[in-house]
């Protein structure tokens, strides 16, 4: 008869193959106790130090890593050295609308083809995902107010966000709430240079081409500054698209990368775009994606998987 008190285990004679499976569960439980308490940790309360709009947790659930610290938190691009950036007021082409720009006389919806934003400031379901146009928001030297719907980018991130370690790929970003289609996410943001400066830097990691065919190529580098989206991973099957805002300026050369969900998104899911074609013809040698997606494009040849994604180079 069992004593009060007794359990399995110590009733079990020990080395025999009963124990030792007892032993083996004993842990495997333990673990799991182990990995849920880990979950609830969060190790940083606001990765952008007050910088947005709304407070980015970071949490880490897999390892002993410390929320990322190689880096500065910046929440507009910058330069280190001279871009010559067309900031001249007189030079923006701007709307005299006195109404919330809903009208397609809008002279900055024209610029754009047409205003791209509904009344809920998401993308119009016409919007081409495929090859986006430019977005030509509203500025300074408009008449309209700063409320009107052509103000999407410039208001800065407005859904809640949170930086978290995946098991396979470093850093990753996920929606901590539902976000639907068309919603603007944030920019990618970073160090602003030149195609030519981008060739003798030893990490080309975080390097987003801006992509301008008529003349000198720019980068946004994110390596040593940056915000959340240098942490936003590849995904085969992408929610989020690239798009190029111009707002503050109109310099061709010089557009701003906006994220926008590419489909409705529910809480808790990663967020991700598509790096391209380019860099995986660079990267493959070296890594797989690790997106775990029914459409990835890896055929698992490369030397290595990957650890980390949070290279960008499109």
């Amino acid at each position: 008869m069992n004593r009060e008190g007794d359990t399995p285990l110590s009733l079990a004679r020990p080395d025999t193959p009963v124990w030792v499976s007892l032993q083996i569960n004993r842990k495997l439980r333990r673990g799991i106790t182990n990995r849920l308490i880990r979950t609830e940790r969060i190790i940083c309360s606001d990765v952008a130090q007050g910088y947005e709009n709304i407070p980015i947790p970071c949490v880490n659930a897999v390892d002993d890593e410390g929320c990322p610290s190689d880096y500065k938190y910046v929440s507009e691009n910058c330069e280190t050295s001279a871009m010559n950036i067309d900031r001249n007021i007189t030079h923006l082409q701007h709307c005299s609308c006195t109404d919330d720009c809903s009208s397609s006389n809008c002279l900055c919806g024209q610029l754009s083809i047409r205003c791209w934003y509904d009344k809920d400031q998401r993308l119009l379901q016409e919007f081409n995902k495929i090859e986006p146009p430019l977005i030509f928001e509203c500025n300074m030297a408009c008449s309209c107010y700063r409320t009107c719907k052509n103000r999407v980018v410039q208001a800065g991130i407005k859904v809640r966000l949170q930086l978290y370690r995946t098991e396979k790929m470093g850093w990753g970003v996920r929606a901590m709430q539902d976000i639907p289609q068309g919603s603007f996410i944030c920019e990618y943001v970073g160090e602003l240079i030149s195609d030519a400066e981008a060739d003798v830097r030893e990490d080309d990691s975080y390097l987003f081409d801006l992509d301008n065919k008529d003349g000198e190529v720019y980068c946004i580098d994110a390596r040593y500054y940056g915000n959340i989206s240098r942490f936003i991973n590849h995904l085969c099957d992408p929610n989020l698209i690239p798009v190029r805002v111009f707002m503050l300026h109109q310099d061709l050369r010089f557009p701003r990368i906006a994220f926008f969900s590419s489909r409705d998104i529910l809480s808790g899911q990663e967020l991700g775009f598509d790096y391209g074609d380019r860099f995986w013809d660079i990267k493959s040698k070296y890594f797989t994606c690790q997106c775990g997606s029914e459409k990835c494009k890896s055929d698992g040849e490369s030397t290595q998987t990957i650890t980390t994604i949070t290279f960008l180079l499109v």
